[in-house]
């Protein structure tokens, strides 16, 4: 009888010790699991159902099971991005989602969907934590601002060599390949319109991020969200975008703006010598008597030397004859990117840099103000703040009612002071430079 006993304590052990091992050997297509990381650095995802390292994604991240490979250690995985992967087991568990056994009656009809969490302005330390916090974040109602037809939003964003993260023939020990989540959640929370992006490569893989970027937003928003990007340049170059809420807001006439790039001398080459022209676009609101304005997105010649800074001077010096064939239309102009004011190697060319694009633009005709940012930075290299990106508004504008834009991302939690030691993991995993975002009165003012 004590034989009896023990050995059945002993089996009920095993059973109750080993239950997360017994339920992944009953993984079935279309049970939706959470997944559950081993190391600070997050869930190895592959490309293959072997080792074939793709990405890495935060611990307690949800998929639903696709299918099961021969080897059953390997599970074809679908994320709420749309994204599917394989992940090996072992980081895999069921979440609270059960699948009903094929057997069972007809299902009840679907509850109706959550009542939305109201609006709340805040959530700027979760959103950019990491992905899971920045979707717990969204799920209760936080934003960094509340939409308002009375109000276009409209940002810049250097996305660093989205979507693989670094240059392919480069180790990058602090960057790793772009968090498709994480840039769907942000783009959430800062409740942007139309989002301006440097820094796009035109390959197959960009293509299909960009793809499922934009269903995600559509589907998760209930809006249309568009992306388009400019035509030249070779595919793995950098490339000027737009991505913008179609529901909120009409983009139209897209057009390389040759003068941008200092090396083009006419609209026959404007992308020669792989550098940028600027990205043109008009934009109209939704909203009747709306606002509407030019918008232009540049990426500028970057390197701190004096070569690279007398580029970025000469695409300055063009601007008036790049915008005078616009201003007939309307004299509203926006003027966004990255400058890449980095300077000539040392921080007094780089504030001189930076004093001479504020005289310099403002005379530009029609003239422009380079609008100041809250905090003062935008982007970090080697733990150091600097402010390579600008947003610049014809001094007209009247739909331009603020003293200062507004920079978030991870140079906001930093305040722009150094960072020692690990950098962020929104660096990491996004990009190098923070979200500038500028608030646009919805309203026709000329």
């Amino acid at each position: 009888m004590q034989i009896l006993l023990l050995l059945l304590t002993c089996t009920w052990g095993l059973v109750m010790g080993n239950s997360n091992l017994a339920s992944a050997e009953y993984f079935q297509k279309g049970q939706s699991v959470a997944l559950e990381a081993k190391k600070p650095k997050g869930v190895p995802l592959h490309r293959e159902p072997s080792p074939s390292y793709l990405k890495h994604v935060p611990n307690g991240t949800t998929a639903t099971i696709q299918d099961i490979a021969q080897d059953p250690h390997w599970l074809a995985i679908q994320l709420a991005s749309g994204e599917r992967h394989w992940v090996h087991k072992k980081y895999v568990r069921l979440s609270d989602v059960t699948i009903a056994p094929s057997s069972s009656p007809a299902p009840s009809p679907p509850s109706p969907p959550p009542t939305p969490s109201p609006t709340k302005v805040g959530g700027e330390d979760e959103a950019w934590t990491n992905s899971g916090q920045c979707q717990a974040a969204l799920q209760h109602g936080f934003r960094m601002a509340e939409a308002s037809p009375a109000t276009l939003r409209i940002a810049t964003w250097n996305l660093r060599w989205f979507p693989i993260g670094t240059p392919p023939d480069q180790t990058e020990g602090s960057a790793e390949s772009t968090d498709l989540d994480w840039v769907t959640c942000a783009i959430r929370w800062m409740q942007v319109d139309v989002l301006a992006i440097q820094e796009s490569l035109a390959t197959p893989e960009a293509n299909e991020a960009w793809k499922t970027l934009t269903a995600t937003l559509s589907q998760q928003t209930g809006q249309n969200w568009r992306w388009h990007r400019q035509s030249c340049g070779r595919a793995e170059d950098h490339h000027i975008g737009v991505l913008w809420n179609d529901s909120r807001a009409a983009l139209s006439k897209f057009d390389s703006l040759w003068q941008f790039n200092a090396k083009a001398e006419s609209s026959q080459n404007p992308c020669t010598y792989g550098l940028r022209p600027g990205y043109y676009a008009y934009v109209k609101s939704r909203e009747p008597n709306g606002a509407d304005f030019h918008l232009i997105s540049v990426h500028l010649k970057s390197g701190p030397t004096v070569f690279a800074l007398e580029e970025r001077q000469k695409a300055l010096n063009r601007i008036d004859k790049a915008v005078a064939p616009l201003l007939a239309h309307d004299q509203d102009v926006v003027i966004l990117g990255d400058f890449n004011t980095m300077g000539a190697g040392d921080r007094q060319s780089q504030t001189a840099e930076l004093k001479y694009l504020r005289r310099f633009v403002a005379k530009e005709k029609p003239g422009f103000s380079d609008l100041p940012i809250q905090p003062q930075c935008s982007h970090y290299f080697r733990g150091h703040a600097g402010q390579l990106d600008h947003v610049l508004v014809s001094s007209d504008m009247k739909e331009i009612a603020i003293e200062s834009i507004r920079a978030t991302g991870y140079c906001a939690l930093a305040g722009c002071q150094r960072i020692r030691g690990d950098y962020p993991l929104a660096y990491r995993r996004l990009s190098d430079h923070c979200p500038l975002v500028v608030e646009i009165a919805n309203l026709d003012d000329d």
